[in-house]
């Protein structure tokens, strides 16, 4: 029998051992790519985060932040309460044209008794729809009836001549700037009144008072029939909060209490707060048919659901 040659195992183990380096090798370099594919990422997001003056992110840095952003969303939520009337009760929830038709006749037959208590003709309030609103018109509604209740009994309380009208408007949407969809809704009220020009200088006063904030769109002034009397049309604003915009504010602050209503008094701070837009009652002259700060957007249309200007639920 022919005997076996041996294995040469020499060979064999070379070839595993450059193969297993190459291997090695193409490991090490896939390695060392996703390494710097990591470290350019790094870099990315540390440029994003560095401040001016190129200040890199650390623990001071962060502190500060942290600390910064608390202030501001704690500023943000004053400005919110001081601007924004407060969301409906849990009660107002529940049923809201129910909880509508009982503020809008609670609020009639307050008017009822502040003009009897003067012995003054009631004024109108129009706008309204003759049935139930509604059920997504419900919050703006509110803050409406609420600013027309409040708007009268300071118009009242500086002894003015008379109180013609209150007249709801359609809502306008503030656009904002920097993010799509609208974050505030403003909501004004007409009103129609009789007063002497220090009447209505008080009644600036008395509203400059008032939070949430009355913005003052609109001013017309005209000389009345009674000498030294100013036949007044004014256009006030509330702004309500979008839902979506209430909803990030919870979510940043927590979990806390339910606001009051509209037309519940509120506790809030009586600080004055100076209104953007509002027209100054300086500007007012005493020619028949002067018009002041013109309003940046006059509607006349009813509101909506409506089919007569005289009327309510």
């Amino acid at each position: 029998m022919a005997q076996r040659r041996p294995v040469p195992w020499a060979p064999v183990v070379g070839a595993l051992l450059v193969g297993a380096a190459l291997a090695g090798v193409i490991a090490w370099r896939l390695n060392l790519e996703m390494i710097e594919g990591q470290i350019k990422d790094k870099q990315a997001a540390l440029k994003r985060l560095a401040l001016s003056g190129k200040i890199p992110p650390n623990e001071e840095v962060m502190t500060y932040l942290t600390a910064r952003q608390s202030a501001l969303e704690h500023r943000y939520q004053e400005w919110v309460t001081m601007v924004a009337a407060p969301p409906l009760t849990e009660a107002a929830s529940a049923d809201p044209q129910l909880y509508f038709q009982e503020q809008f006749h609670e609020v009639q037959r307050t008017l009822e008794r502040l003009a009897a208590a003067r012995k003054m003709t009631v004024p109108e309030q129009l706008g309204f729809p003759k049935e139930l609103p509604p059920k997504d018109t419900v919050p703006r509604l509110l803050i409406q009836l609420s600013l027309m209740q409040e708007a009268a009994s300071l118009i009242f309380d500086q002894g003015v001549a008379a109180l013609a009208s209150l007249k709801i408007e359609d809502p306008e949407a503030v656009a904002d700037a920097e993010h799509e969809g609208t974050f505030l809704t403003r909501l004004p009220v007409q009103v129609r009144f009789s007063a002497t020009l220090p009447q209505l200088m008080k009644v600036f006063s008395a509203m400059q008072r008032t939070s949430p904030v009355i913005d003052v769109r609109g001013l017309q002034v005209a000389a009345s029939d009674v000498p030294d009397t100013l036949d007044v049309r004014l256009v006030l604003a509330r702004y309500h909060v979008t839902a979506t915009a209430l909803e990030a504010l919870g979510e940043s602050a927590g979990p806390g209490p339910v606001m009051a209503s509209p037309l519940t008094p509120s506790k809030r701070s009586k600080s004055p707060v100076t209104r953007s837009g509002s027209t100054s009652p300086r500007a007012a002259s005493s020619s028949p048919t002067n018009q002041i700060g013109a309003e940046s957007s006059p509607r006349t249309s009813r509101a909506a659901g409506s089919t007569d200007e005289k009327g309510g639920p």
